[in-house]
């Protein structure tokens, strides 16, 4: 019979290069719950960003949670079968506690497949993780002069696909889309995508949301959380009428969710953040809701996560297939002062991380 399972958790604050600032924080210093599994001489690595403004969870009170649960953790959840058993039976509990959760559920899956000498596609079904993955470049809302350096380094490598983070000031976010449009041309790139990231900046105030984004009067394909977390018929309505689609982050955080998103009509895309959802497993879950109603699919990370999120973004990006529109994440060093795993994944030209590189590498747990 193997070694029992042996979990450590510790709060991770990682300085970041540079502030990032949009409409629900400003963040300097990345916040991760970082937690080991361990089995015999095997150890599997994991992550998970709680954030108050999207889970109401705080490093303090999901260390706490953890800390609660490790016994029974490490006594019931030896292998995957009994993980998948585990977290049904405690689903209610993991939608509260979905990024601790997250930490826990990416240890486990590193150790369990590198137990088993695969990757984590493989242990849960799908297939190699050697790929190339394409990620968006975000812009933040810190000032002009930093938009446009971080625009005009985004272009120089060939990016095409941008999130732009807007404030609600109509001559200032206008002045961001054209500025990068203008930018674009300067570098011969044609085929930009803008899509804009509200974090739920007019909450209540759907009249005023419809009218700045009408007014802004520019060619993007959605508006992410333009007001407050899952109200539904708010979102249908500035779908309809702008005839806009609608990017859901805190509005889909699990599958119950789509009891009420599907009593309205519109245009919606899902981002799914790994941390969000509670891990790996329960995004698949997500991931096969949305493709029943041909929604589409982005892969979004959370600012200042390390490259273990990144890599299991990489898995759900993989299953999400046709449906995958655009990724996030892939920041790793650029952003980090420090990664906390290596090698530190990080987007080279025109977005892309090619796990075809050290061939192999990438078939045993994370590859970390």
């Amino acid at each position: 019979m193997k070694t029992k399972l042996n979990l450590q958790v510790k709060s991770l604050f990682l300085p970041l290069r540079t502030t990032f600032k949009q409409a629900s924080s400003v963040r300097n210093v990345g916040e991760s719950i970082w937690c080991e599994a361990r089995r015999e001489k095997i150890i599997g690595f994991g992550e998970g960003c709680p954030r108050i403004y999207v889970t109401n969870e705080t490093v303090k009170t999901a260390l706490d949670w953890i800390n609660q649960k490790i016994p029974e953790i490490q006594n019931e959840c030896y292998s995957l079968d009994a993980l998948k058993y585990w977290m049904n039976e405690n689903r209610v509990e993991i939608d509260k506690n979905p990024a601790a959760f997250c930490a826990i559920e990416t240890a486990l899956l590193d150790l369990f497949s590198k137990e088993k000498n695969t990757s984590v596609e493989k242990l849960l079904g799908l297939e190699s993780p050697e790929r190339i993955y394409t990620y968006t470049g975000v812009l933040s809302d810190g000032g002009e002069e930093k938009l446009l350096a971080h625009a005009t380094r985004f272009l120089q490598g060939g990016f095409t696909d941008f999130k732009i983070k807007v404030n609600g000031d109509l001559k200032i976010d206008q002045n961001k889309i054209e500025l990068l449009f203008d930018l674009a041309k300067k570098y011969n790139i044609s085929n930009l995508r803008i899509r804009l990231d509200a974090n739920n900046l007019w909450a209540e105030k759907v009249e005023e949301a419809i009218a700045h984004l009408s007014a802004l009067n520019l060619s993007i394909f959605g508006i992410e959380e333009p007001v407050a977390p899952k109200n539904y018929k708010a979102l249908s309505r500035i779908s309809n009428e702008l005839d806009l689609s609608i990017i859901l982050d805190e509005s889909l955080c699990t599958t119950s969710d789509f009891e009420k998103l599907d009593q309205v009509d519109g245009k919606f895309i899902g981002n799914l953040k790994v941390s969000r959802l509670g891990g790996v497993i329960r995004s698949l879950e997500i991931i096969e809701a949305l493709k029943k109603r041909n929604h589409q699919i982005i892969v979004g990370a959370h600012v200042g996560e390390t490259s273990i999120l990144t890599r299991a973004g990489m898995c759900i990006a993989q299953a999400a297939g046709q449906y995958l529109i655009a990724q996030e994440g892939g920041f790793g060093e650029i952003l980090l002062e420090r990664d906390v795993v290596q090698p530190s994944l990080i987007f080279g030209k025109l977005g892309q991380i090619n796990l075809l590189k050290f061939s192999g590498k990438w078939n045993y747990g994370w590859g970390f």
